[in-house]
């Protein structure tokens, strides 16, 4: 439980968080936080390997998507995020197999080394997100995640790489249940200073999502490849 209010939230952030240290490009000072629940993946066990710490998650055979891991409101996370190897990451904030029993409301991630905020598998409902100077990707989720997501604000000036970008299951395009979330009212800002392959949004591995009253502004680097670019068959 980490329940700030509007005029004095809680901040979970690095020792060197002085001054105007935006203009350092200072990211993953610590490692971010990781919350793990009990609800459906749509791996073959049930459960997955924890990023960064030695855990799993997830219900397994037995999944509980109305599982509560407690609060998070009225709460950034700034500077955080690590990178241990290519493939094995920290965000600013993971949300893995998290069930809808549990309360994300008001959160904003500012200037992560990794995602900013990533679903793995889960139910957990989120609104009111703000996203800003995240190192790559804004919103990500993966392995069957299907919650909601609403009132969310991505500012990518100058940085990062997709504003969403999602997978269904790596290794098995078409595994159940898909990883489809409802999205509603999204403001996705990109700019000339993100990445190359920037987009707004990038969806791989059988993934979709349910899009409504939404909108995507700016200039994303990659608008060879689509503002939105689907990849893969599935």
């Amino acid at each position: 439980f980490a329940n700030g209010s509007a005029e004095q939230p809680i901040i979970m952030t690095s020792e060197l968080d002085e001054g105007d240290i935006d203009a350092l490009n200072i990211r993953g000072k610590w490692g971010g936080l990781v919350v793990s629940g009990s609800a459906t993946l749509n791996t073959q066990s049930g459960f997955d390997a924890s990023e960064g710490v030695v855990s799993t998650y997830g219900g397994g055979t037995s999944p509980r998507d109305d599982d509560s891991s407690g609060a998070l409101t009225y709460l950034q996370i700034k500077y955080a995020g690590f990178a241990f190897s290519p493939t094995n990451e920290l965000n600013s904030l993971a949300l893995q197999g998290v069930g809808t029993g549990t309360i994300v409301d008001f959160v904003q991630t500012h200037n992560g080394a990794d995602d900013g905020i990533e679903f793995y598998g889960g139910t957990v409902d989120a609104k009111h997100l703000l996203i800003t100077g995240t190192d790559d990707d804004a919103l990500d989720w993966t392995t069957g995640y299907v919650g909601r997501i609403q009132h969310v604000l991505i500012d990518s000036t100058n940085t990062g790489d997709n504003c969403i970008e999602a997978d269904n299951l790596g290794s098995n395009p078409i595994a159940t249940p898909r990883s489809i979330p409802t999205v509603s009212n999204l403001t996705c800002v990109g700019s000339a200073g993100m990445k190359s392959s920037g987009h707004a949004f990038e969806l791989k591995a059988g993934t979709g999502m349910l899009l409504s009253n939404s909108v995507i502004g700016g200039v994303f680097p990659a608008d060879d490849e689509g503002c939105i670019r689907i990849s893969g068959e599935d």
